[in-house]
């Protein structure tokens, strides 16, 4: 065993950005055909850098890399660095898209600087391009080495969830309410009268309250596959908490945010047998879980069927569409997640041509922050709607017909429509309106605008 000489520099640590660069300067006399990509992940928001995306793009690049004899570099930053030997451009162009259309929710995939550039993904041709690209490899390094020094000079950073963390996390779960962080949110079907009748309310955790009340040191999305395992746990609790939620009038049509695995457990079937008869059930599944496990999707599918519970996929977009046939998935409605950028000719007239192979009445427009989402779903066909503004419908109709509405604030209003339990709940003098599904009229579509 080698001792360390008292006095030495201390050795180098390999690090992502080290062997980076040690692979630029290797290439140097052999660039002939090869090129490289920088994708900067670093560049999106922090709520749509999470370690699971990152890992299926990773995935997703795998094949390519190998097949094109590369090698792939995940940096600290989070940013993705691929080296390929005589690419097929359009296998390269095929496969940027879909890493956009992965992280699609950000702006960075689809924003306009106005300089021209494409700030979601960088490529070097490094025949032409070889000093730029050293000159990226040597960055990544100093950048890596700036990280580490601060760290170690103690700069707090909020831990990850691991195997160690995750039995505390777990112990803090079982010992709190956890009714007081269910949210539930209301999605509306326009009828052909012109009215907008309650859908169902669909109830979930909010993530952002859960990770202030259970770890807020603890990044708790920090490790996709504990993180699983954590909310796994956190849908049994949540059972529990609706069996015992106290409402004037309990929805007869709701959805459940869950995961896949929570479906065939004996929870969820004694949670179902015990709701009264005809009230309908639907489980709202992300894509990205059921892309994860699409075996287990598919035998439970029919099973979910033959008990009438009713499939919802979530996390759905315009890009997304294009890149997969959603029909596959045999579910009872599609939720797609509504963008400004929908209302720009080239984009909607694509997302609109995405949605054609479904019919209009297994689509749901959700995250309708704006009266703008429902005119574009309307002009399209797309009856049913979810988000911000459909709220606002809400509880607009509510404080039109409260006798206690001149106590509260539109805002107010919103706010206790949202929670189950808690002080904003008891703070409303109407509950009866408050949990009440009401008939409200509906919003007219607006003339579509030349190009859309």
């Amino acid at each position: 065993m080698n001792m360390p000489v008292p006095g030495a520099p201390a050795p180098e640590i390999v690090t992502q950005e080290s062997l980076l660069l040690g692979a630029a300067e290797r290439i140097a006399r052999i660039r002939d055909g090869r090129i490289a990509m920088h994708i900067h992940l670093s560049l999106l928001r922090p709520q749509n850098r999470q370690e699971g995306h990152i890992r299926i793009a990773l995935r997703m690049l795998e094949p390519m890399v190998n097949a094109y004899r590369g090698q792939m570099f995940l940096l600290g930053n989070s940013d993705i660095v691929f080296m390929l030997k005589e690419p097929n451009p359009v296998d390269v162009e095929n496969m940027v898209f879909k890493l956009r259309a992965l992280f699609s929710k950000d702006p960075l995939t689809y924003a306009d600087s106005g300089d021209g550039r494409d700030h979601f993904s960088t490529m070097y041709d490094l025949e032409t391009h070889y000093e730029g690209f050293l000159d990226l490899a040597r960055q990544t390094v100093a950048d890596a080495k700036k990280r580490l020094k601060a760290k170690s000079a103690g700069g707090k950073e909020m831990q990850n969830l691991d195997s160690k963390t995750l039995g505390a996390v777990l112990e803090r779960l079982a010992a709190i309410d956890i009714t007081r962080l269910i949210r539930r949110q209301t999605a509306i079907v326009i009828t052909g009268q012109g009215n907008a009748v309650s859908l169902f309310q669909e109830f979930y955790v909010a993530m952002a309250e859960l990770q202030k009340a259970l770890a807020p040191d603890i990044n708790l999305l920090g490790n996709r596959w504990l993180f699983q395992h954590l909310s796994q746990t956190l849908d049994l609790r949540m059972l529990d908490s609706l069996r015992a939620m106290k409402l004037t009038e309990r929805p007869s049509t709701f959805s459940l945010n869950f995961n896949l695995a929570t479906a065939a457990t004996k929870s969820f079937a004694d949670f179902e047998a015990g709701e009264a008869p005809g009230t309908q059930i639907s489980l709202e599944l992300s894509v990205l879980d059921i892309l994860a496990d699409s075996r287990g999707y598919q035998a439970l599918r029919p099973q979910l069927r033959e008990r009438g519970i009713g499939v919802i996929i979530d996390n759905l977009n315009a890009l997304t569409l294009r890149l997969m046939d959603i029909r596959q998935f045999d579910a009872d409605l599609y939720k797609i997640s509504w963008s400004m950028e929908m209302r720009e000719a080239e984009f909607g007239n694509a997302a609109a041509a995405a949605l054609m192979s479904v019919p209009t009445e297994k689509l749901l427009l959700a995250r309708c922050d704006s009266e703008d989402g429902i005119a574009w779903g309307l002009n399209q066909g797309i009856t049913r709607f979810q988000g911000r503004h459909v709220d606002a419908m809400l509880a607009a109709y509510t404080m039109h017909h409260c006798d206690k509405a001149a106590a509260c604030t539109l805002a107010q209003c919103i706010a206790r429509h949202g929670v189950v339990a808690g002080p904003l709940r008891l703070e409303c003098g109407n509950h009866a309106m408050l949990d009440s599904a009401p008939v409200m009229r509906a919003p007219k579509p607006k003339k579509r605008q030349e190009g859309l």
